[in-house]
């Protein structure tokens, strides 16, 4: 993936805001590769979500819950204003709907894959300015997971993680409800950061949170699971402070059941989505940004002069 200059994308909010366009440009199509993602992050600067966790902690929820909220108007300050994975969008969905003669709320699981898949929203702010926002998420597979956790040789093969702007590792609140499975809920989450941070796939600046995903099931199991949630933020936290001074938790239910707190859980989620898609500023050290490439160079061939340099201070 390649980021163009933010000028690119203020003088296309200008002339977009100056035409007074009122339609919205819909691209239908599934998932898309790191190749196809360029001919968006070429053209404007754009965010990259990445979402980890086990098998069934939520992440495939997560992004349909985004999508379901957006589509029924503004969301975390934003409204929707385009995709080019909309049919991915649905097709994640379709679980979750009456249509699909399901029983109950369910997601279709992350297909397992060698490749990083992308998803992606165009956002206009509903204030201010409204300029737009252009947004890529990528939930990755319990495979590609358990792969990265395990190996460092294969943890490396994830380079998208160096375009990141935020990294969310889910913790699967369920099974932190239990008392079977809690420990190893605690201990997935944090090699899989340790992983990262082992392979130096965390960009500098990059916003970094454990995610507790099914809050609404851990109060259900009663004080000892939300003691041992506490328990698990303090352990993670005294792990890796020192490591990502940018860390932070947080708590959500994307799919509340029905309870009389679902207000509260929904709100937060659009507090979470916030938070994930503002603008990171990366800071880097002038010793680290390496020699920069001619003046006269097309941005294309800046962005792989940038890549390159990158990948060498990168290498362990």
């Amino acid at each position: 993936m390649a980021e163009a200059p933010a000028v690119v994308a203020e003088q296309d909010a200008v002339a977009d805001d100056a035409k007074g366009q009122a339609s919205v440009d819909l691209f239908a199509g599934y998932e898309m590769s790191g190749a196809e993602t360029e001919d968006i992050t070429l053209r404007w600067p754009t965010q990259l979500m990445v979402l980890v966790g086990a098998e069934g902690s939520g992440k495939t929820t997560m992004l349909a819950a985004l999508y379901e909220h957006l589509s029924r108007g503004s969301f975390a300050g934003y409204d929707f204003a385009g995709s080019r994975s909309l049919l991915g969008f649905e097709k994640i969905c379709h679980a979750n709907r009456v249509i699909s003669g399901g029983t109950r709320p369910t997601t279709e699981r992350t297909i397992p894959s060698d490749e990083a898949a992308y998803y992606h929203l165009a956002l206009r702010e509903t204030s201010g300015e409204r300029r737009r926002r252009q947004i890529l998420l990528s939930a990755l597979s319990g495979e590609l997971y358990q792969w990265a956790r395990n190996s460092r040789e294969e943890c490396e093969k994830l380079t998208f993680l160096h375009r990141a702007n935020a990294i969310l590792v889910l913790v699967d609140g369920e099974k932190l409800a239990s008392l079977e499975h809690r420990s190893n809920a605690r201990a997935d989450a944090a090699s899989i950061l340790d992983a990262f941070l082992d392979a130096k796939m965390v960009p500098s600046g990059c916003h970094v949170e454990f995610v507790f995903s099914k809050l609404d099931r851990i109060r259900a199991a009663g004080e000892a699971a939300l003691g041992f949630l506490t328990q698990t933020q303090e352990k993670l936290e005294a792990k890796f402070r020192a490591q990502v001074p940018q860390l932070a938790f947080r708590e959500v239910a994307a799919r509340p059941g029905p309870a009389n707190d679902d207000d509260e859980l929904a709100n937060g989620f659009a507090s979470a989505f916030a938070t994930w898609v503002s603008p990171q500023a990366r800071s880097v050290n002038e010793s680290e940004r390496g020699p920069r490439p001619p003046h006269d160079a097309r941005e294309f061939s800046k962005f792989g002069w940038r890549n390159s340099n990158e990948a060498r201070r990168t290498k362990p």
